[in-house]
Order: C-alpha cells, then sequence, then structure tokens
C-alpha cells in the first residue's frame, strides 16, 4: 500500500469528521486539491480495499460516497499510526498528561492550545473512561493544574454518554474529534469511532 501525505490526511478525514458525507468534491475541498487529483488517491486506495466508493444515482455524474471499508485489517491499523503520529506531535500534553493514561479509555486534547499554545487560554480535553474512575482523574487533574499556567478545562464521559453526545449531534464534540489530538487511546478510540459508525 501507498503511503503519502494526502493518503493520512484523507483517512484521517474520512475517520474524525462524523458530521458530514463524504464526497469527492467534499474531500478535494478539505484536502484542498482537485476532485480529479482526489480521484485517483481514492481509486487508488479502493482498489487496496482502504475504502469504499459508493454511487448514489446512475450514469456518468453520479456522484460517490466514500467511507473507510472496516472490513481490511490494514484500516484500523493504519488508522492507529496516523494517529499516533499526530498525538507524538502533542508530546508535551501527553508528558503534562501521563499520569492519566491507564485511567482513560481515550482521551481527547482541542482547541487552540493545538494550534496556538502560547496564545491559548485553556486547555481543553475530553476524557472518556469508566465512571468510577472520574474522581481518581480529577485528582491527577487538580495535581497536574498546580503546575501550569493555563486552566484544564476536562469533560469527562463514559463510553455510552459520549456515543450519544455524537448521536445528538452534540457539535461542540464533533469539532473535538475533528480538529483534535487522541494524546492516548488511539486504537481504542478506533474501535469506538467503528462501531459508532456502524450502528
Amino acid at each position: 500500500m501507498v503511503i503519502d501525505n494526502t493518503t493520512k490526511r484523507l483517512a484521517l478525514i474520512l475517520l474524525k469528521n462524523l458530521s458530514r458525507i463524504h464526497t469527492i468534491t467534499s474531500l478535494a475541498k478539505e484536502l484542498n486539491m482537485s476532485r480529479v487529483g482526489v480521484w485517483k488517491t481514492l481509486k487508488q486506495l479502493q482498489s487496496e480495499d482502504f475504502v469504499k466508493l459508493t454511487s448514489i444515482g446512475s450514469g456518468k455524474t453520479s456522484t460517490s460516497i466514500t467511507s473507510l471499508n472496516w472490513e481490511s485489517i490494514i484500516v484500523e491499523k493504519s488508522l492507529a499510526l496516523y494517529l499516533a503520529e499526530e498525538a507524538l506531535q502533542q508530546r508535551r500534553w501527553q508528558s503534562n498528561f501521563g499520569d492519566i493514561e491507564k485511567l482513560v479509555y481515550f482521551m481527547i486534547l482541542f482547541g487552540s492550545v493545538i494550534h496556538s499554545p502560547k496564545e491559548a487560554k485553556d486547555i481543553d480535553i475530553v476524557i472518556v473512561s469508566q465512571k468510577r474512575k472520574f474522581i481518581k482523574i480529577q485528582k491527577i487533574l487538580d495535581k497536574i493544574q498546580k503546575s501550569q499556567l493555563k486552566k484544564i478545562h476536562a469533560i469527562n464521559f463514559t463510553e455510552g454518554e459520549f456515543k450519544e453526545e455524537l448521536k445528538k449531534p452534540n457539535k461542540a464534540l464533533l469539532d473535538a474529534i475533528k480538529k483534535g489530538a487522541i494524546l492516548f487511546g488511539q486504537e481504542k478510540f478506533i474501535r469506538f469511532m467503528k462501531e459508532t459508525v456502524k450502528k
């Protein structure tokens, strides 16, 4: 399988942007590419069983809906690698929040702290874990807060609660997934998204 920057970006859009149906036109806009360029990439990925292209309507001008091929073994493994690479760009925060890693199902860092850490007023995080672990997580966050100048703004969910929020849909959370970095639990996040998309 050919892995380039376009493939990675496209795969992450298909994984993390649940708020829209992905067509060649919408993907071209998000990737800032020509429709022809996106189509070539998609056809290559389709031949490798990485994506599914489903035509809506008939004829040459019919629209194709693009989705990840969750039946392919390589999809989950590739996505885990891409998310890990994204998280590595946030090493500072991985280190700062390291004591939480074993307590969470997955954790998302989002907001201005990712792109403009110096200007950001808050450190925004979403934590998905078991309810019985929330108190322990909060104690660790209180301890971390003492060494941070910026206010830590954490939102805790159980898996079920998080799924319900996405179904509503909670636009703020959808945006956090789309633009954020999965600091911890990349593989669990992928499994969560796979189950969410399939239902």
